[in-house]
């Protein structure tokens, strides 16, 4: 059901969306976890050519938002993000592909958080992220 509910949005994303234009996609849903993976291209870097770290925040954050709105918000309800952090541990070079795997720590009635961890193709971790969600009525 997750699927075909986040599906569904996806396809609804208009084309100029930073998901669609930085070329998100899904790359697994499980029962407790969600991933999305992203290319590393030349519009992603710092001057240097590096990744840039909040290209990472962002795909961390997608991933995040998109795990809470799918597995803890109830009919009704939106998520919200409230605090991201991260430790930037590892360069993404431009040709890589990045993994951002959201995985639950605690769901509460009303706060959620959220460990992402930041992956490349060759799972080697990037970055490590703590992603704390809401839900309001």
């Amino acid at each position: 059901m997750h699927k075909d509910i986040l599906q569904t949005l996806w396809d609804t994303l208009p084309t100029n969306n930073l998901m669609r234009d930085w070329q998100m996609s899904v790359a697994e849903i499980g029962e407790d976890s969600l991933t999305l993976s992203m290319p590393v291209t030349d519009r992603l870097t710092q001057i240097d050519g590096v990744l840039h770290g909040g290209a990472t925040l962002a795909l961390a954050e997608t991933a995040g938002s998109i795990a809470a709105y799918l597995l803890c918000r109830k009919e009704g309800e939106q998520i919200r993000g409230i605090e991201l952090s991260a430790n930037h541990l590892r360069a993404g070079k431009i040709g890589d592909t990045l993994y951002a795997q959201a995985v639950c720590v605690n769901a509460g009635r009303t706060l959620q958080l959220w460990e992402i961890r930041v992956t490349n193709q060759e799972n080697k971790l990037i970055s490590f992220c703590k992603f704390t969600t809401i839900r309001v009525n």
